[in-house]
């Protein structure tokens, strides 16, 4: 009876967190209201996120002098790291490291697979698919899906009506 009993504590504990942290979420940064955020996401820095987005879990950062903008429609899968700030190479640690910061564009219509990781600089087009476990290090063009590490483009879809004029 007592492990049943602090099963349900847990769990309503922590829907009352989830609950609290998306409110927060949608107080300090630029989420459309029809975006869903999972229970595991964490945001930090200057962040977009355009309608009806969802995000399942993982890590979206920017620095003060760089932002991350997510199109409408795009599907986020299970811990995706999206940063784009990052420690300098010539002084990666220390007391005086210093880090790069460059905007990452992701487009809309969008899909990004479980485990991606998208460095800063880059730019995602529409109707793209980032297949699972990527790495993406450069731009993608609009209607690719592509894959592996470093991310390359696997093949061309065609253009989803509607989509066509979008960048």
């Amino acid at each position: 009876m007592g492990t049943k009993l602090l099963s349900l504590v847990y769990r309503l504990l922590r829907k009352m967190y989830e609950k609290d942290q998306d409110a927060r979420y949608r107080r300090t940064f630029d989420i459309h209201p029809t975006v869903t955020l999972g229970s595991e996401v964490t945001l930090d820095g200057n962040v977009h996120i355009g309608a009806h987005t969802y995000v399942n879990s993982g890590l979206i950062q920017s620095g003060p002098k760089s932002k991350v903008v997510i199109g409408e429609w795009c599907a986020i899968g299970n811990n995706v790291n999206i940063l784009a700030v990052t420690h300098d190479t010539e002084r990666a640690t220390g007391a005086e490291r210093s880090v790069v910061e460059r905007d990452i564009r992701i487009g809309n219509h969008v899909w990004i697979g479980s485990n991606v990781y998208i460095g800063n600089g880059c730019t995602v087009g529409n109707n793209s698919v980032i297949g699972a476990n990527a790495v993406v290090v450069k731009d993608v063009p609009g209607n690719a899906i592509v894959g592996g590490i470093p991310a390359k483009v696997i093949r061309f879809k065609q253009a989803h009506r509607g989509n066509e004029g979008e960048n």
